[in-house]
C-alpha cells in the first residue's frame, strides 16, 4: 500500500504542472467520480449477478448509473446497455446493421439478395472507419462515405439523401468531429431518414438505421435522444470526466422496436446484449459523471466557450495573419480549437514537441502519425495548414491565466523554427 501511495504521488507530481488539462482525447476523472469509484471498489465488490446482500447492493449502484446515464440523455434506463467503450459500442451498432438487414430485409424486389449499404461520413473515427473499410475489404456490405463540406466540414442532408439505396441498412453520422469539434446536424439528418423510411416501408424496402456517435459531444452540449432522433448513440465516460468505460443507447429496446445483437456469448448480463460480469466501480464512476453533466451542463458550457473565446482571440493578437482557426464559420463544440500556423517549416508535431507541458494534440490521438490529418483536409483545410496544425481543447476549469501561458509556450516554440 505504501508503495502504491507514493507512485501516485510521483505521477500526479510529475503532471501537475502541465497546462490543457482537458484534452479531447480524454480528460481527468473528475473529484466527485473519483469518490464514487473508490466507493464501489470498497463496498460494492461482489459480483452483481449474486443473490447475496453485497451482491444485490452492487447491483443497485449499476441500476441507479444506468438511470443516471439515462437521464441525461432524455432517454428511457432500459435503453441504456453499459459496454468497454466507443469502440465496443460502435462496432455493436454496425455488427448489428449486418445481422438485420441479412437476417431478412435484404430480400428486395423480385427476391434479389443484395449486400447491406451503409451511409457515413469520411471524417468519423476510426472506431466506425476501420470497421466499415474491413467490411468493404471482406465484401460483406457496401460502403459510401459521403465527403463533408469544404467550407464548413459538416455534412450537408441532401449529400446523405443522394446517395441513399433500396438496400440502404444504416447511416452513421458523429455528433460532433473530434479534430475541428464541428458539430453536425443530426437532427436533420434524423428527420429525412424518418421521412424516408415511411415512404421505404410501403415499397416493402428494409428500414433505415439512424446512429450517432456522441463522444465528443456529451458533457460539451446538450445531447437529447428524443431531440436528435437517433435508434442508436454512443456514450464514452473518459471525454466527459468519467472513468474509461461506454454505454450504448438502443431506442426503445425494451419494445423490440430496435434490433441489437450480441457480438460474443456468455453469461446473461446486460439482458445477454453484452455479457460478462459488470465492471461495478467504473459503472457507477459513469453514473457519477452522467448526473455531473445533467446537474451542471450550462455551467460547463458557458465556461469552456468563455475560455476556448479567449484562447483563439490571444492567439489571433500574438500571431496575427500568421495562423488561422480551421473550420470557425462552423456551429463548434465550445472547447475545441484547431488551429494551423503559417510561415513556419515544423509540423504540429514538432510544434508541441517544444511544448513540454501543453496536453494539446495534432489531431486524434489515436492516430499517432505525423502527416498532415485527413480530417482537417476532408474539412477544407489546405495540406500546407493541416501540416503545422494544432488541436487545443479547454476544459471546465481551464482558467484565463493558463491561456496566457500556453499562447506564450507557442511563441517560444515557433521562435525555434
Amino acid at each position: 500500500m505504501v508503495a502504491a501511495v507514493y507512485i501516485n504521488k510521483v505521477i500526479y507530481s510529475k503532471f501537475s504542472n502541465w497546462f490543457g488539462v482537458n484534452d479531447n482525447a480524454t480528460t481527468p476523472l473528475a473529484p466527485e467520480v473519483i469518490l464514487c469509484v473508490s466507493e464501489a471498489l470498497t463496498n460494492a465488490w461482489a459480483n452483481p449477478s449474486s443473490s447475496s446482500e453485497i451482491g444485490q447492493s452492487a447491483k443497485e449502484l449499476i441500476n441507479q448509473a444506468r438511470k443516471k446515464v439515462a437521464t441525461m440523455l432524455n432517454a428511457k434506463p432500459s435503453e441504456i446497455t453499459f459496454v468497454s467503450g466507443g469502440t465496443e459500442a460502435n462496432n455493436m451498432v454496425l455488427h448489428t446493421a449486418l445481422k438485420y438487414f441479412n437476417s431478412g430485409s435484404g430480400k428486395l424486389g423480385q427476391g434479389a439478395s443484395l449486400k447491406p449499404h451503409i451511409l457515413t461520413t469520411n471524417v468519423e473515427h476510426d472506431a466506425i472507419l476501420l470497421p466499415l473499410r474491413h467490411y468493404e475489404t471482406e465484401k460483406l456490405a457496401d460502403v459510401d462515405f459521403v465527403p463533408v463540406s469544404m467550407s464548413s466540414g459538416q455534412v450537408l442532408v441532401e449529400e446523405i439523401e443522394k446517395l441513399i439505396k433500396p438496400n440502404t441498412c444504416l447511416v452513421t453520422v458523429m455528433l460532433a468531429n473530434n479534430e475541428t469539434g464541428v458539430i453536425m446536424p443530426v437532427a436533420e439528418i434524423s428527420r429525412k431518414i424518418r421521412e424516408l423510411n415511411e415512404i421505404r416501408q410501403k415499397e416493402g424496402l428494409c428500414r433505415i438505421l439512424i446512429h450517432t456517435d456522441a463522444a465528443q459531444a456529451i458533457g460539451k452540449i446538450s445531447v437529447d435522444v428524443e431531440e436528435l432522433g437517433v435508434d442508436y448513440l454512443t456514450i464514452v465516460g473518459h471525454k466527459f470526466y468519467g472513468p474509461r468505460i461506454g454505454a450504448l443507447f438502443v431506442k426503445e429496446m425494451a419494445e423490440d422496436s430496435t434490433p441489437l445483437y450480441p457480438m460474443f456469448f456468455g453469461g446473461g448480463q446486460e439482458r445477454g446484449l453484452r455479457p460478462g460480469t459488470e465492471n461495478t466501480p467504473m459503472i457507477h464512476g459513469l453514473g457519477c459523471a452522467a448526473e455531473l453533466v445533467s446537474q451542471n451542463l450550462q455551467k460547463y458550457q458557458e465556461a469552456m466557450k468563455k475560455t476556448r473565446d479567449l484562447l483563439e482571440k490571444s492567439l489571433i493578437v500574438e500571431f496575427g495573419e500568421n495562423i488561422i482557426v480551421n473550420c470557425d464559420t462552423a456551429l463548434r463544440l465550445p472547447n475545441t480549437s484547431s488551429v494551423s500556423f503559417r510561415e513556419t517549416t515544423m509540423t504540429g508535431g514538432e510544434i508541441l514537441s517544444h511544448c513540454p507541458h501543453l496536453m494539446a494534440s495534432t489531431g486524434a490521438a489515436c492516430h499517432g502519425t505525423g502527416k498532415p490529418s485527413v480530417i482537417l483536409m476532408a474539412s477544407g483545410v489546405s495540406c500546407e495548414d493541416a501540416r503545422s496544425a494544432v488541436r487545443l481543447s479547454v476544459g471546465r476549469d481551464t482558467a484565463p491565466a493558463e491561456i496566457e501561458q500556453i499562447v506564450q509556450m507557442l511563441k517560444l516554440a515557433l521562435k525555434r523554427d
